[in-house]
């Protein structure tokens, strides 16, 4: 299909809803806002056939809401031309109720997708806020339009209507307040939750604000916000960048202020409102207590989650600070601590510690003709190896480029360290295979005992233990050229 730009789909929905707005409850106000929204799903259900990939089910769930709040108002018109008016309840409200949580579950799969592994603490941010909306409607819409009434099929029924408002809120603040792009699409989601939040909220309290005039033609008027509400979400559908919702940010978001201002709110409105209104029921009284134990809940339950996640990046920090980033052996200003720590404690015997320099032989080669992803390969490889080959106590450092060190404290004497420097010699004996090539290696050691040293620090040990390594490397390539 040919792609219709996003806006032009809110611009041609405006003056059927400004019909209703004007002249509400007339033929011309009704049959104009059916066959717009008619002419909005059905462009919705064409944009959603060319859609590919993941976003396509969240997608798929906001459409068959609209179709089901469509097809609600079409059977209530059949309804009303066979039987006429009626108060009671009719199947057009199971099919209003249940366009609620499709609308919900498109908004939370789009956002799971576009933030995956991170919807926990939006969801959470969002269910604090949903508590207070929830009780705010349970208090001043649901009891008192129940009040001194019996319990009916039709109160029953009403009660859903907020309450799928209040979904609405939690799955429009789970959309905000989770990391995620927030232009394409987006705007025109939230948008169009606020609106929808608008037109529920204005037809539930105008009879009760203003009972003086004509219920019916109060809420006829809010029927243009609704059908331009869902002109944004059919827009959010047929947008260019629909299928990219769900691209994840580039960078970290940092804590929106107004993430701070709206839980503030949310906490302060239950203690507030229940201080300034009296609570006369006992059903108002319990209601007040479970959404406060809810709301606690859901906010400790946050609190803890940011406490390890703080902890979690703490300690990530800590050994990145300390480790190789390629390798995850320690690194060199950890290995120079250590050593001094080492060196500033008793000796025993007085030889150890001792400590072995590697350096790999052939590396620059393989670097040169294979590439630094083959060298890091051959790097990785050699520190795993390394890593298996240490017995307790022993520490493995990659110094920089092709350096290792290993140092050793629990070593007996001389036999026993040329003992360990050759077992480090063994560990490149074998080439290192990545998929089907095969780079040989090799590997020079130099060793120094603290014990051989006047006074042992560890810049001696380490010059020590180099010098030695260069004897061994050029002695090697002596021979290889001679």
């Amino acid at each position: 299909m040919r792609r219709v730009p996003a806006l032009l789909v809110p611009t041609f929905a405006l003056p059927a809803g400004a019909v209703s707005a004007v002249a509400p409850g007339t033929a011309a106000a009704h049959w104009s806002y059916l066959a717009v929204f008619a002419a909005l799903v059905a462009l919705a259900w064409l944009r959603l056939r060319t859609l590919r990939g993941p976003t396509r089910s969240g997608y798929a769930f906001i459409v068959a809401a609209l179709s089901v709040w469509l097809t609600g108002d079409l059977l209530f018109d059949a309804l009303t031309w066979t039987f006429g008016e009626t108060d009671t309840v009719t199947p057009s409200d199971l099919l209003w109720i249940a366009g609620y949580p499709l609308l919900a579950a498109g908004l939370v799969r789009l956002t799971q997708l576009r933030a995956p592994g991170r919807l926990r603490e939006g969801m959470l941010d969002g269910l604090v806020m949903a508590t207070v909306m929830a009780w705010l409607c349970w208090q001043f819409v649901i009891l008192p339009a129940a009040e001194h009434e019996r319990l009916s099929l039709q109160i029953v029924v009403s009660a859903f209507y907020p309450f799928g408002d209040v979904l609405l809120f939690a799955a429009t603040a789970i959309l905000v307040l989770t990391p995620g792009t927030k232009r394409g699409p987006t705007p025109y989601l939230v948008g169009a939750l606020a609106l929808t939040l608008i037109g529920d909220i204005g037809i539930s309290t105008l009879p009760e604000l203003f009972p003086g005039l004509s219920e019916t033609l109060q809420t006829d008027r809010l029927d243009g916000v609704l059908l331009l509400a869902n002109s944004l979400l059919v827009a959010a559908v047929v947008h260019r960048d629909a299928d990219r919702i769900a691209d994840r940010v580039s960078r970290e978001q940092r804590l929106h202020p107004a993430r701070v201002v709206f839980l503030g709110i949310a906490l302060v409105v239950l203690p507030t409102t229940a201080g300034l209104h009296s609570l006369e029921t006992t059903l108002s009284r319990v209601s007040l207590v479970v959404s406060v134990v809810l709301m606690t809940t859901l906010v400790l339950v946050r609190f803890v989650l940011v406490v390890r996640e703080q902890e979690r990046i703490r300690a990530a920090l800590a050994h990145q600070a300390g480790h190789d980033q390629l390798t995850g052996l320690a690194n060199r200003p950890t290995l120079h601590s250590l050593l001094e720590h080492t060196l500033s404690g008793p000796r025993g015997d007085g030889f150890g510690p001792v400590l072995f320099y590697l350096d790999l032989n052939g590396f620059k080669e393989v670097n040169d003709r294979h590439g630094h992803a083959a060298g890091d390969a051959v790097l990785v490889e050699f520190a795993r190896r390394l890593e298996a080959a240490l017995r307790p106590g022993d520490v493995a450092a990659r110094l920089g480029g092709d350096e290792f060190v290993v140092l050793a404290g629990d070593v007996d004497g001389d036999q026993d360290a040329r003992l360990l420097a050759e077992r480090l010699r063994g560990l490149a004996a074998e080439p290192v295979r990545q998929g089907t090539d095969l780079y040989p290696i090799g590997v020079s050691v130099g060793l120094a005992a603290a014990g051989h040293l006047d006074q042992p620090d560890a810049d001696a040990l380490l010059a020590v233990a180099d010098a030695a390594m260069y004897a061994e490397k050029s002695a090697r390539l002596s021979r290889t050229f001679s």
